[in-house]
């Protein structure tokens, strides 16, 4: 038995959000009107249709395609005259995909909404803390199962509120063992953290 897109998109939707990095997938609604529009290649006709070609493109432009099936696509004129295009004789465009946010393939539109909220801000310093600390990580030479202690210090207090809302999510990414806030951070590599003109001290320490 198929399986829907639906049922697919809900099966496999964790490992989605992962691999292209969004938060949530939800449906889109029935007001996106899309249009599928068949566009035969003029360089590609004019040796297999001669003088048809002319008529290929008029039709083609009006509307007067039609599914072939695997892969071809059928032209025809108002006195009931076809032509049959293979793949690669024309190409696919949709109306509707509006923006560098929509596209489309199989069937399947995908948009993205690219807004971003206070929270998806926030993560986003955090993730890129955590690669910080990971180059730290390599710079300082450590195992790759070694866990260490985190120290820091900052002046700014939304950094600050950031490393702590996002212990854990370091602990995993970074394997720290401990986070702990001092006025000078001393460790095996000690580093400076910068975002949006604030800054934090980072050490790590085995």
């Amino acid at each position: 038995m198929a399986i829907s897109t639906q049922a697919l998109l809900k099966k496999y939707e964790d490992i989605i959000k992962e691999e292209v990095n969004v938060k949530h997938i939800e449906e889109l609604d029935d007001s996106l009107k899309i249009t599928k529009i068949f566009k035969p290649l003029w360089s590609q006709l004019s040796v297999k249709f001669g003088k048809d070609t002319g008529k290929i493109i008029q039709f083609g432009k009006q509307g007067n395609i039609k599914d072939g099936g695997d892969g071809k696509v059928v032209i025809f004129d108002d006195s009931g005259n076809e032509w049959t295009l293979e793949p690669g004789e024309y190409e696919i465009a949709y109306q509707g995909l509006e923006g560098d946010n929509m596209a489309m393939d199989q069937n399947i539109i995908a948009k993205l909404d690219l807004q971003l909220t206070p929270e998806l801000e926030r993560e986003g310093v955090a993730r890129e803390i955590s690669r910080f600390l990971n180059q730290m990580r390599k710079d300082a030479s450590f195992n790759v199962d070694d866990k260490v202690k985190l120290f820091f210090a900052t002046s700014d207090s939304n950094l600050a509120s950031i490393v702590n809302e996002f212990k854990d999510f370091f602990k995993h990414e970074a394997l720290i063992s401990d986070i702990e806030s001092t006025e000078t951070p001393e460790g095996n590599i000690v580093a400076l953290f910068t975002s949006d003109q604030s800054t934090i001290n980072f050490a790590l320490k085995k």
